[in-house]
């Protein structure tokens, strides 16, 4: 679990009553609730032009005062909700408000392997970016990238073609450098590593959805099962609309068929044709050895010829990886073991 948005709706009386710097106030009275164990855990994004307070609600936070934290329990949810409706609770203004939940945030973290940074799985995003194109046709699914390596960072499916308009999206980052970007204080950042000590090969899948529901009071809120509810909901979108083997497998027939093409067109315009030529020049069209064995196995009749073939060309794209640090000799075996931590993540909760 990792965020909730929720607007809270005042008592109408009440709110006849408020100017301006009443409402800003109680703005930061929200913003400044503290969890038990000391550490701020809402934000309070906005007054809305119908008065309702947005306010976003941080589980990991409430517990160790950064996002870095992993929820693991659905316990530990119902603490953040019962401590903030308390609050709500014990407010002059708060008291009678009822809650309106308007978004779900749940993550996923998959633990990269030692040599690999985020950057490394940017095929896998790449066959993702089919089947989530296949299940969503509106979507346009979008890569934020460091410009000076031109890495990704982010990439988002999102069920809109304008991202901000969504109403399901799933993002996935890297974590790590995503925290290293917010903590202003090296010193903080510095402690966050040395006590999450697998900081660094966190990739994040966070899903999140817009939640449309009746706002309930602040005790209804307490006790709403919001973990329980959209966990198995959220882990059915991520399976069906990425790791959907199916469609993976679809991917792969339809880029055998076009690098197959592509290897007849190029003997026949080349003089002296080498697959370790071909390769190099296609290297980013191509999203796993095993596609490219399989389009040998269209377009090479001769047995021998073809092992020769597929020697020369594993040679090469096992360079590629080494030296690019890109996951390209076992794409689809790495989709199915991300697909296995998805299916397992926090249990049977």
């Amino acid at each position: 679990m990792d965020t909730i948005q929720v607007s809270i709706i005042l008592n109408e009386e009440k709110m006849r009553g408020l100017n301006y710097l009443d409402l800003q106030k109680i703005a930061a009275d929200i913003s400044e609730i503290r969890s038990p164990y000391g550490y701020t855990y809402c934000d309070c994004l906005e007054i809305s032009q119908k008065t309702n307070f947005i306010v976003k609600i941080s589980y990991p936070r409430f517990f160790a005062g950064v996002n870095a934290f992993l929820i693991s329990d659905k316990t530990q949810c119902t603490q953040v909700q019962w401590d903030f409706s308390l609050n709500l609770n014990n407010h002059p203004v708060l008291c009678d408000a009822q809650i309106k939940l308007d978004r779900v945030d749940i993550p996923f973290t998959f633990i990269m392997g030692p040599d690999y940074d985020f950057n490394s799985y940017r095929k896998v995003y790449q066959v993702f970016d089919y089947v989530y194109r296949k299940k969503n046709s509106k979507s346009n699914p979008k890569a934020y990238t460091n410009v000076s390596e031109y890495k990704p960072e982010t990439i988002i499916y999102s069920d809109q073609p304008q991202i901000s308009k969504y109403n399901k999206r799933i993002m996935f980052y890297d974590q790590y450098n995503n925290l290293r970007i917010k903590t202003e204080d090296d010193e903080k950042f510095h402690e966050m590593e040395m006590k999450y000590d697998e900081l660094s090969r966190r990739m994040r899948i966070e899903t999140s959805s817009r939640i449309s529901r009746l706002a309930i009071s602040i005790q209804e809120f307490a006790d709403y099962p919001i973990f329980s509810t959209y966990l198995p909901q959220f882990k059915e979108h991520i399976l069906q609309n990425l790791f959907d083997l199916n469609e993976v497998s679809n991917f792969y027939n339809e880029k055998s068929v076009e690098l197959a093409n592509k290897i007849l067109r190029y003997r026949e315009e080349t003089t002296n044709f080498l697959y370790e030529t071909f390769i190099y020049k296609e290297v980013e069209r191509i999203h796993d050895y095993e596609i490219i064995r399989r389009a040998l196995k269209i377009c090479i009749d001769n047995i021998k010829t073809r092992e020769k073939a597929i020697t020369v060309i594993r040679k090469v794209l096992f360079k590629y990886q080494l030296h690019e640090n890109v996951i390209v000799m076992d794409t689809y075996n790495t989709i199915v073991q991300m697909k296995r931590v998805i299916e397992t993540y926090y249990g049977d909760i």
